[in-house]
């Protein structure tokens, strides 16, 4: 049986299994074996040395594809170290087939019974339970006849919206079984590819809009959908709608469009009386900034009141659920109809913010004016990686990036952290990602903190195995980031905040990250000063492009 769900998974487009392997793995292997002597189509076995690195891998690998993909672990212990990262691909909506082994059931009469101590200690009464939060289906396969409505159901359920990771559990017994000749074969269900938004929504939103002042789309996801993109830049020009991003994990909207009111919403809110919230779970922090009580406010997503979120109680006035590109399709055609309702005066004053703020932000992290024996800034990484990137490559940003300094335009070429906040995501997504387009330059931005998360040398390791050149900068500066801010900000006049001493934030001393990459085979530099950050990103750049190896920079920065 192990055979034919390996074929049933070509059969449907997966061409890659991202796997850390085990004891329970013995009828796959096998079937590897068999059926590559027949040239029955397979997907590849992707060897990966740690479960967070396989399932970052598919997360990627489906980022720049579009496709759903499949993971697979070692019974509980592997489902146990992957946990992070389908938190990621859940909060993502990320369809990603997660499996993993089963203890075998049987004790003994059976090809795939226990045989070895570990079966008995690993067994868990609820295994799915680690996971369940997570995912929007689990089950375990019972029989090889069921394998073909198993395999349907789990990829009708991860791909229909909202999507998201799949749990299934494969007992050795069963996978070591063989078919039955008469085993049924089932269809593939049809899922819906979008959902359409509700037209009586649709007209009032296009009616407040027509009259507002100073409307607003505030987005964080909405180039989820690259179809969206040019779409919601085309709606905001024609109709002056400003837009504005807030933690954009996408290239949500060309950062160059006139009307975009950058990435600080408090100002943004003080004028805004119409704002459309349109794929962003946290558009705003009640301590930080909100809208006005006045403010008509939309929310519009796929999900988007975010049900599996324990909490969330953002003020909407309208609730629309739709994917980006049909509610921005819908809403353009309202809007024509309701042309010469629109302020012809509203254009020159968003545009006027627009370039108020741009101007703002230039000025907090401009690096001109800096000397050179300054200390390198995140901000000065940022330029000077945009400086050496192509429109075609591809940012996955676990930290330092700055996404109106990085100018990635083009849809698909910009990914940030998902909002779980899972970290070490960054360089395993990249690695996928190069997996799925090898012919993409990849970068992954992260800080000392994420890439420890990431199990390095199990990265480098895949770079090398899968021959995957991608691109790591490692924002060096020895200090949990998140967690000084954090304290700053509940305690700014604290004693962790006037003392001297950074107590659970210190990560020094700082390993020499590069010898990493090296070990590995690859290319790997130290930079400690502005001068040599340019020629160094140039070198490592040359490296994977033109050599075909993995890159390490390892920065030294505030």
């Amino acid at each position: 049986m192990a055979g034919r769900y390996l074929a049933l998974l070509a059969e449907r487009g997966i061409s890659a299994l991202y796997i850390n392997a085990g004891t329970d793995f013995a009828p796959l292997v096998e079937a590897y074996a068999t059926l590559g002597e027949h040239d029955v189509p397979l997907p590849e076995p992707v060897v990966c040395a740690h479960e967070n690195l396989a399932t970052g891998m598919a997360h990627g690998a489906y980022l720049v594809t579009g496709r759903p993909q499949a993971v697979m672990f070692h019974v509980s212990v592997g489902t146990a170290n992957a946990i992070c990262a389908v938190a990621n691909a859940s909060r993502d909506n990320v369809p990603l087939l997660v499996t993993a082994g089963r203890s075998p059931i049987l004790e003994g009469g059976a090809l795939g019974a226990r045989d070895t101590s570990i079966h008995w200690a690993q067994e868990m009464f609820d295994q799915a339970g680690m996971l369940r939060e997570l995912v929007k289906w689990d089950y375990e396969l019972r029989d090889p006849r069921q394998v073909g409505a198993v395999v349907d159901r789990a990829f009708s359920v991860a791909t229909s919206h909202p999507r998201g990771p799949v749990y299934l559990t494969l007992p050795r017994e069963v996978l070591a079984e063989p078919v039955p000749a008469d085993a049924h074969v089932t269809p593939v269900t049809s899922v819906p590819v979008t959902i359409e938004p509700d037209a009586d929504a649709v007209a009032e939103l296009a009616d407040r809009l027509a009259a507002a002042s100073f409307p607003v789309v505030v987005t964080s996801a909405a180039g989820v959908d690259p179809t969206a993109v040019e779409l919601l830049g085309n709606l905001c020009d024609r109709f002056a709608i400003g837009v504005a991003e807030i933690a954009p994990r996408f290239v949500n909207v060309d950062p160059r469009h006139d009307l975009h009111l950058g990435h600080q919403l408090d100002g943004v809110f003080e004028v805004a009386d119409v704002i459309v919230v349109l794929e962003s779970d946290v558009p705003w922090i009640e301590a930080c900034a909100a809208p006005r009580a006045g403010t008509f406010v939309a929310h519009v997503g796929v999900d988007p009141l975010y049900v599996r979120y324990p909490m969330r109680t953002h003020r909407s006035d309208l609730t629309i659920v739709a994917t980006p590109a049909a509610l921005v399709t819908r809403l353009t055609e309202a809007l024509t109809e309701r042309a010469g309702a629109t302020d012809n005066d509203r254009r020159e004053r968003i545009a006027a913010r627009a370039t108020s703020n741009r101007a703002a932000a230039a000025d907090r992290m401009s690096d001109e004016q800096a000397p050179a024996g300054a200390p390198i800034t995140m901000a000065f990484m940022s330029e000077t990686l945009a400086c050496v990137l192509d429109e075609d490559d591809i940012v996955f940003n676990e930290y330092w990036g700055r996404p109106d300094l990085l100018n990635r335009r083009r849809p698909g070429t910009y990914f940030f952290l998902p909002r779980a906040g899972g970290l070490g995501w960054a360089l395993p997504a990249a690695l996928g990602a190069k997996h799925a387009a090898p012919d993409r330059t990849v970068v992954a931005t992260v800080g000392d903190g994420a890439y420890f998360f990431a199990n390095p040398a199990a990265c480098h390791h895949a770079a090398t195995k899968h021959d995957l050149p991608v691109l790591t900068v490692v924002a060096n500066n020895a200090t949990w980031g998140a967690v000084d801010y954090a304290t700053r900000l509940m305690y700014p006049q604290g004693s962790a905040v006037t003392g001297s001493e950074r107590r659970l934030s210190d990560l020094s001393p700082a390993p020499a990250f590069e010898a990493y990459c090296i070990a590995s085979g690859g290319f790997g530099e130290r930079v400690s000063t502005r001068a040599e950050l340019l020629p160094a990103m140039e070198r490592a750049v040359r490296a994977v492009r033109d050599e075909g190896r993995q890159a390490l920079l390892n920065v030294e920065c505030v």
